[in-house]
């Protein structure tokens, strides 16, 4: 049987997917590929959030570098592509995702982080995107979403000179949603992941699609968008609750 790379836990509506090889950085290989891709394909496809959490003193240091050098022969975009299919689904995802990172998240382990809706920092967490520094250039769709987040000359700078980013920086660049102290970092995204479990779920979702869809730019198009999403919203069950509840001044139940 295979070492477990990411256990799943489910309740009440949380799918949490912890990264179990704390012992060794949670560095991404096929196996936690796979381990990935299935709980993402599974599990994750009926909760009300999703939150990625991982085991051990850092959150993803990247690729399993020592297992490419073992096996020079073994395809790195193979594994590039793999691991796509993991971010893809992560990122089709309709419900929210919330990731709380401790340590360092390098290499593909920053590419996942910045796949979060909400993203929790530690103190003293670290970011590094780290390819460079080993001769590679960066997939997990970080040349995307690493500009995106932090724009682009800040992200070049970390692409081309590999320094960390800490997490200070990362809640002032806009790439952190908050930064708690080491010590609370898993109770901070538990009580996140609770609220947003606890909240209408079609309204989330909608909301979550238009500002992915939105991509930092403003269109007629979208404000079309939004207006349609309201309306829909407005005669939904759920909106009408929402509302029916906002007059009554009681607690809305979803």
């Amino acid at each position: 049987m295979s070492d477990v790379r990411v256990r799943v836990e489910e309740s009440d509506g949380v799918v949490r997917l912890v990264l179990a090889n704390g012992a060794g950085h949670n560095a991404v290989d096929f196996e936690f590929g796979a381990q990935f891709r299935a709980a993402l394909a599974g599990p994750a496809q009926a909760a009300r959030v999703v939150e990625i959490v991982a085991e051990g003193p850092n959150f993803c240091v990247g690729g399993d570098v020592r297992g490419f050098a073992a096996n020079p022969d073994s395809s790195l975009s193979s594994l590039a592509d793999d691991f796509h299919a993991c971010q893809r689904l992560l990122l089709d995802l309709a419900v929210p995702v919330v990731i709380g990172v401790q340590g360092w998240a390098a290499g593909i382990g920053l590419s996942l982080v910045l796949t979060g809706d909400v993203i929790v920092l530690a103190e003293g967490a670290r970011l590094r995107p780290a390819y460079t520094a080993i001769g590679l250039t960066p997939d997990g769709g970080m040349t995307a979403t690493l500009p995106a987040a932090v724009g682009r000359a800040r992200a070049l700078d970390m692409f081309l000179t590999n320094r960390p980013m800490d997490a200070a920086e990362a809640l002032t660049a806009g790439l952190a949603s908050r930064v708690v102290p080491d010590d609370a970092l898993h109770e901070e995204v538990a009580g996140i992941t609770a609220a947003i479990a606890a909240g209408p779920p079609q309204a989330l979702a909608a909301t979550k699609k238009l500002v992915r869809a939105a991509g930092g730019v403003l269109t007629d198009t979208h404000f079309e968008a939004e207006a349609k999403s309201i309306g829909d919203r407005g005669l939904s069950a759920e909106g009408r609750e929402g509302v029916a509840s906002f007059v009554a001044k009681r607690r809305p139940s979803w």
